[in-house]
């Protein structure tokens, strides 16, 4: 058992330092400089970022290897691994298939009339209200896995618009957005296209914004972020009051 706490350990610290480094490479800001500058400067960070992409995810491979090599253990450990990866699933780090739906998402080709009013051209849009809406009508509808252009959503998840684009974990995308989620199909698309619903205001203007289809099978791809915590810790048990 000590043995066994004692390699997690080892291997979150490791974690922690390639996501520690990999969240300064997305955040870091290029020098102002001339264009040969930024460019270089751009492919030095890029390459960068790909090796510690590599490295988590050898990481991860160990970890899978050390799950599966105390699987085979006593009955303790394999119930201690069966909860790992209940918890894994429950946090989106684990690749996931099942029935579900595919939701296009995409800027309406449409022009607005020109007497519009000024904010009018707004809607022909999709927007981060727009995914936002989408993600938690989905969840109250049971979804048990979603993704956004290949972006898993978990609990840490933030949805913004900066300027023309939108980020999804910290990742820049722009329209068309596909929306994957997994559940019980019927279910899903029922909720989505409720009166008043996600997808209501969106088909109003341009019923092209929205194309939505149910799936026997749909594979949505683990969590790739950081998953340290800064400020957050656990309540040990004697804290816990009655």
């Amino acid at each position: 058992m000590v043995v066994f706490f004692a390699i997690w350990l080892v291997v979150g610290l490791l974690l922690g330092l390639a996501f520690k480094e990999q969240a300064r490479i997305r955040t870091a800001e290029l020098p102002s400089a001339r264009l040969p500058d930024l460019a270089r400067a751009y492919v030095q960070e890029k390459r960068s970022n790909a090796a510690l992409e590599e490295e988590i995810r050898q990481l991860r491979q160990k970890i899978n290897e050390l799950e599966n090599a105390f699987a085979s253990g006593t009955k303790q450990t394999q119930l201690l691994t069966q909860s790992l990866q209940e918890a894994k699933m429950l946090a989106g780090l684990l690749e996931v298939e099942g029935p579900g739906i595919e939701l296009i998402l995409q800027d309406s080709k449409r022009k607005p009339a020109g007497d519009s009013p000024e904010l009018l051209p707004e809607l022909y849009t999709i927007h981060d209200y727009d995914l936002l809406r989408v993600v938690n009508e989905l969840r109250q509808a049971g979804a048990e896995a979603i993704s956004i252009n290949g972006q898993r959503i978990v609990a840490t998840t933030a949805i913004r618009c900066t300027g023309p684009v939108v980020f999804v974990n910290d990742v820049k995308m722009a329209s068309p957005f596909t929306i994957l989620a997994i559940g019980d199909p019927k279910t899903l698309v029922g909720a989505l296209e409720m009166p008043g619903g996600a997808l209501a205001d969106l088909k109003s203007v341009d019923p092209k914004m929205v194309q939505i289809r149910q799936m026997d099978k749909v594979r949505i791809p683990a969590y790739g972020g950081a998953t340290q915590f800064r400020y957050a810790r656990p309540v040990a048990p004697e804290e816990v009051k009655p």
